[in-house]
Formats: C-alpha cells, sequence, structure tokens
C-alpha cells in the first residue's frame, strides 16, 4: 500500500465570493476551479448531514498547498464559539512586512482582532507583534510582523 498524502483542507465559508478574493489577493493563491457539486448526494454521504446541500465550490492553491473552499445553501449555518484554547480549534499564521497593514487588509476580508497587539519576549519570533483575529464564519488568523529594531 502506498503511503497517504495530504490533498486539501476543505473550509466551510458564509460568503464564498469574499473568501476567494482573501485567499487570491491577500495570500496569493490562484483560483484553481470553481463550481457547482457534480455529485450533489456526495457532500450528504460523506458528511452524514442528510440534508446537506452545497451551493457552489472553489479551489484556490499556492504550492503543494490547497483550500477547497464550500458554500453551503442548505441547512442555515450556525456559527462556531470554539476558543484557542478547545480541541478542535485551528488557525492560521500568516508572516506580514508590516504588521499594521496587514491587520488592515486582513479587516478588508472580515478578519477583527481579538486582542490588542503583543510583542513576543522570546523565542523564534522575539521582537515581534503578533495578535488574533477572528473571521465573522469561525476562522481564526494570526499575524505575525517583523521583528520591531
Amino acid at each position: 500500500m502506498s503511503r497517504p498524502h495530504f490533498e486539501h483542507v476543505g473550509l466551510t465559508v458564509g460568503d464564498l465570493d469574499r473568501m476567494v478574493a482573501f485567499f487570491t489577493e491577500m495570500l496569493g493563491f490562484e483560483l484553481k476551479a470553481r463550481l457547482q457539486p457534480i455529485d450533489p448526494g456526495a457532500v450528504a454521504g460523506i458528511t452524514g448531514i442528510g440534508s446537506a446541500v452545497v451551493a457552489e465550490i472553489a479551489y484556490v492553491a499556492k504550492g503543494d498547498t490547497t483550500f477547497e473552499l464550500l458554500q453551503y445553501r442548505e441547512p442555515a449555518p450556525t456559527r462556531s464559539a470554539l476558543r484557542p484554547c478547545d480541541p478542535g480549534y485551528m488557525h492560521w499564521l500568516v508572516a506580514v512586512d508590516g504588521f499594521a497593514e496587514g491587520v488592515t487588509l486582513a479587516a478588508r476580508y472580515g478578519f477583527a482582532p481579538v486582542s490588542e497587539p503583543y510583542l513576543i519576549a522570546a523565542g523564534p519570533n522575539a521582537g515581534k507583534l503578533g495578535t488574533y483575529l477572528r473571521h465573522p464564519d469561525g476562522f481564526s488568523l494570526e499575524i505575525i510582523g517583523p521583528r520591531i529594531p
């Protein structure tokens, strides 16, 4: 048997256009495909949610990393309330050349800071500012700026 390989990360989004823009405009991903589900029953079958209907899917990629962005039509969404200390919580780290500019750019796509900028005191990121930002869909983004001289 061959070794399993990583294929993609799937994210459920509330606004597919906005999230495609975030990945392509802010992070430099390429939109590879945007489509209606080819087998509509697959989503309900794979997720175990019998009423699940995906309106549209987009695939964005950069190098070997691909995200599958799914916008569901049904059932009605609920918002995630996971905290950073809760199992299952995930975040993405984005390193930026300008901390304030990175936070401002992320805000264009719906991300809002959940903490004040923190000056990291020790470790590989010592001397850099960092913060978490939260998206209305429940995604968390960690922004780390350059080392402060």
